[in-house]
């Protein structure tokens, strides 16, 4: 794994786009053993005959409704453990089976990675990610999730333009996205795209948990609604690593292409100074998964 230390320049990039990219983070071979490892993780863990077969979608992201999979107790009760996403067209309308490969029936898994599964917490609590959160001065930063997204070939969906800060709730303080490709992240299978400079307007749309707990609400106005044209994609090689503002518009496609697009990303925030409240969906609990790095 690359050690880390973003230049002055590369600091003052990240402020003015709302994004970096620092290539070859992780070595291809690294890359490769997530891969691997990812599988052994739905072996041992998905068991299709007790999950509740909760879909993963993001094109109610601009309506005043959550999305479904937002308002089961599955969602809710799955930042502290391993839990499993499926894509859209995962299962057969006329049968109910799955209608391809487990493997890429799965949109993602999440969100305790970083502690429950050794090969992602060495990625995610390493010296160099530490590293990177002190080259952006960031005094206590703490680790509340982390995801392995798959986005499949031909099956992977669209991810509608949000800002993190609409999801993960810090009471003011920074929120940094960190997204890992594992396989090289190209136009056609689905690469980021980002509104450079869109960090500088700070979210007004938020997903709140319900007080009930039984599910969440949208609350307040989408600013993340900018025309196609102001959009940059963000090709990178797999191994790099993709440093996201909390704030700044950011989207993808859906996969049409032949191949793979499988990532590792987790989110970070400034601990000090913080109010994770109770709105946020995820909830810290006895086991231990919001880590503080340093």
């Amino acid at each position: 794994m690359k050690d880390v230390t973003l230049s002055a320049e590369q600091v003052q990039k990240f402020k003015q786009d709302g994004y970096l990219i620092i290539e070859n983070f992780l070595p291809a071979s690294q890359c490769e053993l997530l891969k691997e490892k990812i599988k052994d993780v739905i072996d041992q863990n998905l068991n299709l005959e007790t999950h509740p077969r909760t879909l993963f979608t993001t094109y109610q992201a601009n309506k005043a409704e959550p999305d479904a999979h937002m308002m089961t107790d599955y969602f809710l009760n799955s930042g502290d453990g391993i839990n499993f996403f499926f894509e859209e067209g995962a299962f057969s309308k006329e049968t109910g089976e799955l209608a391809c490969s487990k493997y890429h029936a799965v949109n993602k898994i999440g969100h305790a990675l970083h502690t429950d599964v050794p090969e992602f917490k060495e990625v995610a609590q390493s010296e160099a990610v530490k590293n990177v959160c002190r080259s952006l001065e960031i005094k206590k930063p703490t680790l509340p999730q982390s995801m392995y997204i798959f986005k499949s070939p031909g099956l992977g969906g669209e991810v509608t333009p949000h800002k993190d800060n609409s999801f993960l709730h810090t009471g003011g303080t920074r929120l940094l996205g960190l997204w890992i490709p594992l396989d090289d992240a190209m136009k056609d299978n689905g690469c980021l795209w980002f509104i450079p400079g869109s960090h500088r307007e700070a979210a007004t749309l938020f997903m709140n948990r319900r007080e009930d707990n039984t599910g969440c609400v949208f609350v307040g106005e989408n600013n993340s609604k900018q025309g196609d044209e102001e959009y940059v994609a963000a090709e990178v090689k797999r191994g790099s690593l993709v440093l996201i503002d909390g704030d700044v518009v950011h989207k993808s496609y859906p996969n049409t292409s032949s191949r793979s697009r499988n990532a590792f990303t987790f989110h970070l925030y400034e601990g000090e100074g913080a109010n994770w409240g109770a709105t946020n969906w995820n909830q810290p609990t006895d086991k231990g998964t919001f880590v503080e790095l340093y």
